[in-house]
């Protein structure tokens, strides 16, 4: 079982990284700085160097904070996290909406900690006002800064050479995007590692791993997200690309020092929504209506599914 749960992590690490690696590199890409392998590598160091350095703080909340370490070392509790998360990433990608899929981890958890009777209750709290407080604070830094900043800059910046401001933002742009993959990278660790934690693997193992694994999975499959997310970005433009990246990226990282695990998808797409809002063209998108359902009811039916999965793994198990 130990080698399958090993394998399990270890793919699960591959997905995001490659997830991570090429979707904060969409913006890059769209203004065409680097190809997509040479913005995935430096996307992928990132990501690695994030959750080496920061990773250990969301993987320990993940792996004994939210319910012991015992009971998550089980080998049904184990089986019920990586069943659950894969379904719900699997039906984020076929339905290509952003799922908040670290909720879908961390929901896991609680189920499983629900259904033992071995939730702590407390940190939980702790952690949904974090995920309510950080697409609010996107939402709001997005807004303010489309409705208040965004020409001001522009009209400031046209005084100076064109082609500077050309090199400027293209430079910016990338910086922008590996400082999005670090903060990605120290946040999302846990999602894939943190049961090999709860199950004893050193923690310094389990990181370095990790780690690793995430990078490979940014240069596998990095550059094929980089071109299809890039192509829906362009729009934005390279000014709000850099501030919305840079934003974004400085909450998460926030989150993570703090070992809070939080949805990069819902972070990125309420400073998006923000943006839309102070452009007068929130009620234009539908589109909307659907990435709120899919935030704020999948990840609860997620957490009812953890506990029946659970008990029937569970009961499984017991008669075999």
């Amino acid at each position: 079982m130990d080698l399958l749960f090993g394998i399990l992590a270890f793919s699960l690490a591959v997905t995001i990284g490659g997830s991570n690696g090429g979707t904060v590199m969409a913006a890059p890409y769209s203004a065409r700085t680097l190809s997509p392998r040479q913005l995935c590598l430096i996307s992928g160091v990132a990501i690695f160097l994030g959750a080496f350095f920061l990773g250990k703080n969301v993987l320990v909340t993940l792996g004994e904070k939210l319910a012991p370490s015992f009971i998550l070392s089980q080998n049904g509790a184990t089986l019920t996290f990586y069943i659950n998360s894969i379904v719900y990433i699997l039906l984020a990608n076929i339905l290509k909406v952003p799922i908040a899929t670290t909720h879908i981890v961390s929901l896991s958890i609680v189920g499983i900690g629900i259904a033992t009777d071995h939730l702590y209750f407390t940190k939980f709290i702790v952690v949904v006002c974090w995920w309510i407080a950080t697409p609010a604070i996107a939402f709001i830094l997005g807004y303010i800064f489309e409705k208040f900043l965004y020409f001001r800059i522009l009209n400031f910046a046209a005084k100076w050479d064109i082609r500077f401001l050309r090199m400027l933002f293209r430079f910016l742009i990338v910086v922008a995007g590996a400082y999005f993959g670090f903060s990605a990278g120290a946040n999302n660790l846990g999602n894939s590692v943190a049961f090999l934690y709860a199950r004893g693997y050193p923690l310094d193992r389990s990181v370095l791993l990790g780690a690793l694994f995430m990078f490979i999975g940014s240069q596998l499959f990095g550059p094929s997200i980089a071109k299809k997310a890039g192509t829906k970005i362009v729009e934005l433009g390279l000014l709000r690309a850099i501030y919305l990246l840079s934003m974004e990226a400085t909450i998460i990282l926030i989150a993570s020092f703090f070992g809070i695990p939080i949805s990069i998808n819902e972070t990125m797409t309420a400073g998006m929504i923000g943006i839309s809002a102070a452009r007068g063209k929130l009620k234009e998108n539908i589109y909307i209506r659907y990435i709120a359902f899919f935030w704020f009811a999948i990840p609860w039916i997620g957490l009812a599914t953890a506990v029946i999965l659970f008990r029937a793994v569970d009961l499984l198990m017991a008669v075999n």
